[in-house]
């Protein structure tokens, strides 16, 4: 197998949704459900460019704090690869969501309402197999 040289763009905000209907008293306690998802979309004009869209939920059983976020990350490799969607999920996803945390995270805190995603779990694997950490 030919050498893929991977560049991996920095993580954009894509849209924010927030709505603070915050009724609770001083000192009573919150409780966030905080749900993630990831999906690759591909480019069929353009086999070498993909995007990474994490997409981040937030809200409180009342409903009465709710947030949605949405990052995209581009991926760009150097030759076309066969399930560029897989390749980009089994070595590069991990590092992505984490970049997407940091944004949330950023963006949340600057909102009043500090969140982060899950963090992704990691297995690791000898060189032999996959050649690094996959999620």
């Amino acid at each position: 197998m030919k050498s893929v040289e991977v560049t991996i763009n920095p993580t954009e905000v894509r849209s924010v949704k927030y709505i603070n209907a915050f009724s609770k008293k001083p000192g009573e306690k919150i409780s966030l459900s905080v749900k993630s998802e990831a999906s690759i979309k591909l480019n069929p004009t353009n086999p070498v460019v993909a995007l990474v869209i994490v997409k981040v939920i937030v809200e409180d059983p009342d409903k009465c704090i709710q947030m949605e976020i949405e990052t995209i990350t581009g991926v760009n490799v150097s030759t076309f690869i066969d399930n560029l969607d897989q390749f980009i999920k089994e070595k590069y996803l991990p590092v992505i969501i984490i970049s997407a945390n940091e944004k949330v995270r950023a963006l949340s805190a600057m909102m009043g309402t500090p969140i982060k995603i899950p963090n992704p779990r990691f297995g690791a694997v000898s060189e032999g197999e996959s050649g690094g950490l996959t999620q």
